[in-house]
């Protein structure tokens, strides 16, 4: 993607005025509001938006579509297919499919300012539109901001920005084709290069600071995650984790061995989605040079576990 240092700071001054003046009073009821937009790829780039539900009640949330040549055209084409005009200002999830590409997606946040810079951005594992219609009651009554791994377009922008790897939360059909979690997606400056999954997902959301109410079983029982810190420094990968025994009389040491599993995991494909090398020089900025780009792999991982008092307390 070319620019797109420039493009983000020019993004992000216009962050704190989210996608630009609302429409007046007037305006807006003849608007079709939209809460969820989902774009899949192919010949023809299609998006499939999911009206919000006012806070009247009175209505049910219904999808709509659009095709185009481009993500821009897709979403004119969506704006054309409804008796009322559809505003994406309001979008508060951006779902990516099957063959969408993700630069051009970013960009068009970036050129086009129809939708927000914290917009959450998700990374569907088959065809988004078809998922989204499915998952439309769910989607219209919960809002990104509900999920704990939620990433904003303007996180993934900045993280992207300075070269690094970013993670994406990804979704699935699951029953009856509602979207589920399904890991997490890792972008690049090329877009998706792979998906963290299983282990190496839990152990990427512990990396974020994430865990907190997570029940994990254990040798001797199951405890409750209640508080996970994890830093970079002298080569190390550091963690520290805090739960409460949910179930029998699991051993500290068992706890401290399933964390080592789980972030030797999200580490071991090698993708440095947290900037650990810009921790390790955080207290030595003269040897970022030679620290920049460090293999994640050889971190030597040490977690320390803690038990707090109370079952289910």
């Amino acid at each position: 993607m070319k620019g797109w240092k420039l493009a983000l700071l020019l993004g992000l001054a216009l962050l704190a005025g989210g996608a630009g003046a609302l429409p007046e009073r007037q305006e807006m009821e003849g608007l079709k509001l939209v809460s969820a937009l989902a774009v899949d790829g192919g010949e023809k780039v299609s998006v499939t938006a999911l009206t919000a539900v006012r806070s009247t009640g009175e209505e049910e949330p219904e999808t709509f579509s659009g095709t185009g040549d481009s993500l821009a055209e897709a979403c004119r084409n969506l704006r054309e297919s409804s008796s009322r005009r559809a505003y994406l200002g309001q979008t508060e999830q951006l779902l990516l499919g099957a063959g969408s590409g993700l630069e051009a997606t970013l960009d068009f946040v970036l050129v086009d300012r129809d939708l927000r810079m914290d917009t959450s951005l998700y990374i569907v594992k088959g065809a988004a539109g078809e998922s989204l219609a499915a998952s439309a009651q769910l989607s219209a009554e919960e809002t990104g901001g509900t999920d704990p791994r939620r990433r904003t377009v303007g996180e993934t922008l900045a993280r992207l920005a300075e070269g690094g790897h970013a993670l994406i939360p990804a979704l699935a059909p699951g029953e009856e084709g509602a979207l589920a979690p399904a890991g997490w997606a890792v972008a690049g400056p090329g877009g998706v290069v792979g998906y963290l999954e299983g282990d190496a997902a839990l152990g990427a959301f512990l990396l974020t600071g994430g865990g907190r109410g997570e029940v994990v079983t254990l040798p001797g029982g199951a405890a409750e995650l209640t508080a996970v810190r994890t830093w970079a420094y002298n080569g190390k990968l550091l963690c520290t984790i805090e739960a409460r025994r949910a179930q029998g009389e699991p051993d500290i040491s068992a706890l401290e061995s399933w964390g080592e599993r789980m972030l030797r995991s999200a580490l071991e494909p090698g993708w440095d989605c947290w900037g650990l090398d810009r921790e390790l020089a955080s207290l030595r900025p003269w040897v970022w040079e030679r620290i920049k780009g460090t293999d994640v792999r050889e971190l030597e991982v040490m977690v320390t576990g803690r038990w707090v008092e109370g079952y289910g307390a």
